[in-house]
């Protein structure tokens, strides 16, 4: 083999494997992904923008599967949940808010619970347990409505941990094969 076949075969050879290193590198690199599977998630719950940006805000979202952005839907349901029931726990007339206290408080054992049934795959218990954490939620704001102003934190709080709610819901429903996900 003479000196040119030799520099050619070896330019090529070399050439293949920059090639490949580089299509290793473009795969595995965090900003491309082959299917965004937050945003399959999140076009599924009927507040896209507050799914994406508490899946996001989780560093363990990036490469995470279905379990992992349940569990991280979860730990937000019940920060959620807790920061409602802070500002229930501070209004200035606490007695009006008995009611609402009490469902937050149940909402928090439910996010617990859903907690247990992600881990034992039970997607039935986990559905019960997040669909009654947003039904907690609800009822206090139809508590607070009967002529009594509630502090406009806990509105808000609301509403974020009853979407909160729905992107578990979505998720449930994927992990249990009941939506197609990806």
């Amino acid at each position: 083999m003479s000196l040119h076949s030799k520099m050619r075969f070896s330019f090529h050879n070399s050439f293949l494997a920059l090639a490949y290193v580089f299509v290793f590198i473009l795969v595995s690199s965090p900003t491309f992904t082959i299917g965004d599977l937050i945003n399959e998630v999140c076009q599924q719950t009927l507040d896209p923008s507050l799914c994406s940006n508490s899946l996001r805000s989780d560093p363990r979202s990036t490469h995470g599967s279905l379990f992992v952005l349940g569990r991280i839907s979860i730990k937000n349901a019940k920060k959620s949940a807790k920061a409602a029931r802070k500002v229930i726990q501070k209004a200035t007339n606490s007695s009006n808010y008995t009611q609402c206290k009490a469902l937050y408080e149940d909402a928090i054992s439910n996010i617990k619970k859903c907690k247990k049934a992600l881990k034992s795959h039970d997607y039935g218990q986990l559905n019960t347990f997040i669909s009654g954490a947003m039904t907690d939620a609800s009822l206090c704001d139809g508590s607070v409505g009967r002529g009594v102003q509630g502090p406009p934190q806990l509105n808000f709080y609301s509403i974020k941990l009853q979407g909160l709610c729905n992107v578990i819901l979505v998720i449930s429903n994927g992990l249990s094969g009941l939506i197609k996900l990806v």
